[in-house]
């Protein structure tokens, strides 16, 4: 086994290629590179390979050429706008909105690279496992390796550069404004007026361009249906404009108040915000985004944590619960000419499962006073918890459902659905369910009682619900059964009037011995013994009959009364009396038979003298 085991090391190793590190480990030197190229040249001038394999190679050298003299560099943004009076605010904006499209240049970046990651590990796998047929293409698969090696180099570099770029920037930008840059305070309430303006004039023109395109759906006219199509797309590109021109506006306004220190009217002019960026659309969107959470971490830093969180607790606690008002109240569907709101829905819902608690509690009530009536049969107990459970649980649903409006007269066309799907697909269900309600009332099987179904299915009922019985087995198996089967089918009910049940054992002895005397010593025995069955009822004292007078024994039956309880179990009690029968005929010397044939051969006393 050992040396089995070297042996596909060797080879594994022999197969196995290492990563070609020079490839993009010294970028500055490309003489390597001009290696490989001279190598490839020779094998097609040799034809050692396939000429798509080699132009595959060639195709990657090129690409390795081509990003060894890559330096990475971003656009940085011009910091002595920041230290300008004149236009601050606008520079201020510049440098936020500068921050954000760096940030979203890093998302791309970050994506790119763990796609490049994907790439470098299945080719080295490739390379580090590479077969014999595959060995052909082991120096494209290295271009290809160093060249991912190279850009994800670069993809790092360049995460590098944003990172410290957008922190040199975010820096200056706090430093600007605890400066307390001394501003007149700017007043752009009328042109956020004329902006709203705006907006109402194209939303109602596109409302109007909507409606038409409608008509124009249902009369199938196509030509019209594009040139709506397209005008309404204008329009929503005009209302973007005009959203993001807004933004701005109310950007500058923000921080015009934070170099004022005035955070209560930064939270109301940041709502503002909030509601338009969320309705932008398309790429704009994720970059006003970015915009947006950096003037909240900016605000953070010039007002703190505390004065944002008490005023915008005081400030939008009620239009939070203005908002979770209306999302309780409102109107979700109407029903039977009713509004149906969330509130509604969730008070049907509590009634519904009061009803369950109710239930419960009253079956658990009813648990508790039957202490104190011990006679009381557990089957009756047990009807009167499940019928007044099911009862409760009716009513309150009747209740929460003339809470959501539902007509109640109108449950006879609920009823004709639901019988079209008991008909369906239901009955078994349905059947399992009127059976249940059937045993409960009939009282044919109780809790207590122990039934036999079939030669394998006997035990003692513990359980008896609207679907089904439970019966726990002489092995302490617990079966659920459905209530039609003992509504279907013939069911032994062991103690339904009377517990007793007699035992039939059968046995047989020597012929030649008394009747008398196996009657007499058998119920002696039977009498002197510990075993349990009936003694005091002289209808149901145990005997022994003579059954029959078979070719090897003479046979008899011990017949004896037995109490059936929930530990019984017909085959063990009979091996007990028939061990007490075979140990008093081994007392009392009388034998047991074998089967056995006596052979009479007669003998021809003529063919004798002939002889």
């Amino acid at each position: 086994m050992k040396y089995l085991l070297f042996i596909f090391l060797s080879i594994t190793s022999l197969l196995s290629a290492p990563i070609d590190s020079k490839l993009f480990e010294n970028i500055q030197d490309t003489s390597y590179l001009k290696e490989i190229e001279s190598s490839i040249l020779q094998s097609q001038k040799d034809k050692l390979k396939d000429i798509e394999i080699i132009n595959t190679e060639k195709r990657h050298l090129k690409q390795l050429y081509e990003v060894y003299p890559i330096k990475v560099s971003i656009k940085e943004f011009d910091l002595n706008l920041l230290n300008q009076e004149k236009n601050l605010i606008e520079s201020l904006l510049k440098s936020v909105f500068y921050i954000s499209e760096i940030k979203i240049k890093e998302k791309s970046q970050n994506q790119l690279s763990s796609e490049i990651q994907n790439k470098l590990v299945l080719l080295k796998k490739r390379i580090e496992n590479i077969i014999e047929e595959d060995k052909k293409n082991l120096l494209t698969y290295q271009l290809q390796y160093a060249y991912y090696k190279l850009q994800r180099n670069h993809i790092q570099n360049r995460l590098d550069l944003f990172i410290q770029a957008r922190d040199t920037v975010f820096k200056s930008i706090i430093t600007t404004l605890e400066k307390r840059t001394k501003l007149l305070e700017i007043d752009t309430q009328e042109e956020i007026e004329s902006f709203d303006e705006k907006m109402k004039k194209l939303v109602v023109q596109k409302t109007s361009l909507e409606i038409d395109l409608e008509k124009e759906i249902i009369n199938e006219n196509i030509k019209n249906k594009e040139y709506l199509t397209k005008e309404i797309s204008k329009y929503e590109d005009l209302i973007q404009k005009v959203s993001i021109e807004k933004i701005d506006l109310l950007n500058k306004t923000i921080f015009s108040n934070l170099m004022q220190n005035k955070h209560k009217e930064y939270l109301k002019i940041q709502e503002q915000v909030d509601s338009l960026v969320v309705s932008l659309k398309g790429e704009i969107k994720d970059t006003y985004l970015e915009q947006n959470n950096m003037i909240k971490d900016i605000a953070k830093k010039i007002l703190g944590n505390t004065k944002i969180f008490i005023g915008s607790s005081l400030t939008q606690s009620v239009n939070y619960f203005q908002e979770f008002k209306n999302l309780f109240t409102s109107t979700l569907f109407v029903f039977n000419e009713q509004a149906i709101s969330l509130l509604s829905i969730i008070r049907a819902l509590f009634l519904i499962t009061l009803g369950f608690v109710l239930g419960s509690l009253y079956k658990k009530w009813i648990t508790k006073i039957s202490l104190k009536w011990p006679n009381m049969s557990q089957m009756s107990l047990k009807l009167t918890s499940n019928v007044g459970f099911y009862l409760i649980v009716f009513i309150t649903i009747m209740i929460s459902m003339s809470s959501l409006g539902i007509d109640m007269s109108s449950i006879s066309l609920i009823a004709g659905a639901l019988s079209i799907g008991i008909g369906f697909g239901l009955q078994t269900v349905v059947s399992n369910f009127i059976s249940g309600i059937i045993l409960m009332f009939e009282r044919t099987i109780r809790i207590g009682d122990i039934v036999e179904i079939n030669d394998l299915l006997k035990g003692t009922v513990t359980d008896i619900r609207i679907r089904s019985t439970t019966i726990k087995t002489f092995d302490n198996i617990d079966i659920i059964i459905p209530n039609s089967s003992f509504i279907q089918n013939n069911v032994i009910n062991w103690t339904l009037d009377d517990p007793t049940r007699r035992l039939h054992i059968s046995f047989g002895v020597a012929y030649g011995t008394k009747v008398e005397k196996i009657k007499e010593v058998i119920l002696e025995e039977l009498k002197q013994s510990n075993l349990i069955y009936v003694k005091n009822d002289e209808n149901k004292k145990p005997d022994i009959r003579f059954e029959n007078m078979n070719t090897s024994s003479i046979d008899f039956e011990l017949l004896v009364w037995v109490k059936a309880n929930d530990k019984i179990n017909a085959n063990s009690i009979k091996s007990d009396f028939l061990t007490l029968i075979y140990n008093c005929l081994y007392k009392h010397q009388i034998e047991i038979p074998f089967p056995q044939l006596d052979l009479h051969v007669k003998r021809d006393s003529n063919k004798n003298l002939n002889l």
